[in-house]
């Protein structure tokens, strides 16, 4: 038996020992892992950490784009099968007799159509958080001077449990529903983190983290300062870049015979009830709204200028929520008959969201608007 199949063998065991000890949390779970959810993060988070902030709603759109975008070309490299279709298809449990085969439960949330591995679930809500958590620790924390240093550090700490316990919980809810195994999800964490031993809680965890959101948000990484100072052009050729390189890989997997569409066609065959199935989980779809976001961000330049710009909170949140309400509808509304035509609809309609997130709103609520020196 192949280390791979011993793996998922070891997964599969933990999988129905954590749906059979747990039936009736499907609540929680489904909940938990819609809220990591990269789409959560495009509709409901990245439209309000705009609204307070341009430069925070930048960092978690960097932070969700790029781990996506990285995570989507990782899957199509590794070629890993997800759990509710390898007990099916494997022959480790024996042949023909339906009965030998482990029962996985499925839920609506189960038969996503990309490869498994690693987990995008994990590796985006850990970019995301990582985000988060240090905007709090900025904001609430490190500038607070009613808490002593003794406190701070304390708060300090106890976010950075909070924020791996929630990690854990996420990875839980990709096993209780199937759609992954352990080490993918392991996968996912070690694609999103890189902890710093030598620095860190007591300098507020700016040098500990995420690796994605820190490569790409914080001001210590030469990517995030090249970013944030680059003109239009530079940035648009990053973005078109990207998205020929995302092309590549899926022409490469053609001229080398295998079909780019082969876990989509698994998840089909095993997926127990159509109404499962979602295109927003097929690999396409994630390089599509993600090159469509990186281009955004690109005609959103120059985003240090963008950064500096105050605006009142308030109206900036329900100039956010507004648009990411109608931006919501308006990818509801895509025609889906046409392959092509759907793809560019998405494709242009992830672009005009940063821009009009990051532009648009802070001009229309930036009345009497002042600059930081």
């Amino acid at each position: 038996m192949r280390l791979i199949e011993e793996l998922n063998t070891l997964g599969v065991s933990g999988i129905t020992l954590l749906q059979s000890n747990f039936p009736k949390s499907d609540g929680f779970f489904l909940t938990v892992t819609q809220l990591a959810d990269p789409l959560y993060a495009f509709l409901f988070l990245v439209p309000i950490a705009a609204g307070l902030h341009t430069s925070f709603g930048t960092d978690i759109l960097v932070a969700t784009v790029v781990a996506e975008w990285s995570n989507t070309l990782l899957k199509w490299l590794l070629m890993e099968d997800r759990p509710f279709w390898w007990v099916r298809e494997t022959n480790v449990y024996g042949k023909g007799d339906l009965a030998r085969f482990p029962k996985l439960r499925q839920t609506p949330l189960t038969c996503e159509t990309g490869p498994g591995s690693p987990s995008g679930h994990v590796m985006g809500y850990g970019a995301v958080a990582y985000c988060l958590v240090v905007w709090f620790i900025k904001m609430f924390v490190k500038n607070n001077k009613k808490l002593s240093a003794r406190t701070k550090s304390r708060v300090v700490v106890s976010v950075w449990i909070l924020y791996a316990v929630t990690i854990v919980l996420v990875a839980l809810s990709r096993l209780y529903v199937a759609t992954h195994f352990p080490h993918q999800c392991l996968l996912g964490a070690l694609g999103a983190v890189e902890l710093n031993t030598t620095s860190a809680l007591a300098n507020y965890a700016t040098e500990t983290g995420v690796l994605v959101a820190w490569v790409f948000t914080s001001p210590q990484s030469w990517v995030c300062r090249w970013w944030s100072r680059s003109s239009r052009p530079i940035l648009i050729l990053a973005a078109l870049f990207t998205t020929l390189l995302s092309v590549g890989a899926y022409w490469l997997q053609r001229l080398l015979g295998v079909d780019p569409q082969w876990s989509i066609k698994l998840a089909f065959k095993w997926c127990e009830s159509p109404d499962f199935l979602h295109v927003n989980t097929t690999p396409l779809f994630s390089l599509v709204r993600s090159c469509g976001a990186l281009l955004g961000i690109a005609l959103a330049t120059p985003l240090a200028a963008r950064s500096r710009v105050r605006h009142n909170p308030a109206i900036g949140l329900v100039c956010a929520i507004f648009l990411g309400w109608a931006f919501k509808l308006a990818t509801e509304t895509v025609p889906t008959g046409d392959v092509k035509i759907f793809y560019i609809c998405q494709f242009l309609l992830h672009a005009v969201e940063p821009y009009l997130l990051l532009v648009a709103v802070p001009r229309l609520c930036s009345l009497g608007k002042s600059k930081l020196n």
